[in-house]
């Protein structure tokens, strides 16, 4: 367990990930005192390490389980969680159905909305629709410390995976904006390390998607129409197992751009718009 500047305010667990995935780790976090929340809940494979921490870190209970969204290393161990502490269980209305799906057993799950203020003792927080990663995404801002926890939206040292047909990366793009417009001094993750120059490492993110799409733009006009065949280009030195999630992010791109009219796709196959 490691803690910020904030002290016992903000308790974060590194939780490996189950072996063979590409994230060897995702963060949980204890926000608060009393009342208590949890930030996301980790993988189901590792619910039981994370059941443990709690027992140790909440020793008085926890009072809400907060997913940022439904990915697997997110919200996998929310059921063993909730049965382990009773605690309520929140998410974006949109996320929910989607959580559902993947784990019916999440039965009791309660929307948040964009704009709710929850209150943790002297920590105020207010939920912030930050789509992109996901349609629902949620990142929680405590305003008085400037202290943003971002879920996946603003990673070290790694990018944030966009696949459609869940990701939007013109929604993940307006998110980095808005993100880059409240000015954090801090950022707490869903993987990685606190973020402690925000402003710097949200520009990086902002530029690394435009050189990213310039690469693209080239490809397509040197003849590749195809998603797989642009991310061996642009990615030339990927393990072969990570193909597949590096085609699914051009094609991320690749609808940007079609959204945006500079590129048109018929039948999964890509070209520049003509004038």
């Amino acid at each position: 367990m490691s803690s910020g500047p904030h002290g016992d305010l903000i308790r974060v667990r590194r939780i490996p990930a189950p072996p063979g995935l590409f994230m060897d780790h995702v963060n949980v976090i204890l926000v608060g005192r009393k009342p208590l929340a949890l930030l996301d809940a980790g993988y189901a494979e590792t619910a039981g390490e994370l059941a443990a921490w709690l027992k140790e870190a909440a020793p008085d209970g926890l009072d809400m389980l907060i997913l940022t969204h439904f990915h697997r290393d997110h919200m996998g161990g929310a059921a063993a969680v909730h049965e382990a502490t009773g605690a309520r269980m929140l998410a974006h209305p949109i996320e929910i159905p989607l959580m559902k799906d993947r784990q019916p057993s999440l039965k009791e799950i309660e929307p948040i909305e964009e704009g709710a203020r929850l209150r943790f003792g002297e920590m105020e927080l207010e939920a912030l629709l930050t789509p992109g990663h996901s349609p629902g995404h949620l990142s929680f801002w405590w305003e008085e410390e400037r202290v943003l926890f971002g879920g996946d939206n603003v990673l070290l040292p790694t990018t944030t995976s966009i696949q459609p047909p869940f990701g939007r990366l013109l929604d993940y793009q307006r998110t980095l904006e808005r993100l880059l417009a409240l000015n954090p001094r801090t950022i707490y993750p869903g993987h990685g390390p606190i973020v402690r120059d925000p402003a710097r490492r949200i520009r990086d993110l902002l530029l690394h998607r435009a050189q990213r799409e310039a690469q693209i733009l080239g490809c397509l006009a040197g003849g590749l129409d195809a998603p797989e065949l642009i991310a061996r280009q642009v990615y030339p030195d990927l393990e072969e197992r990570r193909l597949g999630m590096a085609a699914q992010m051009v094609r991320a791109q690749l609808q940007k751009l079609a959204e945006e009219g500079k590129v048109r796709e018929e039948e999964g196959r890509y070209r520049l718009a003509g004038p």
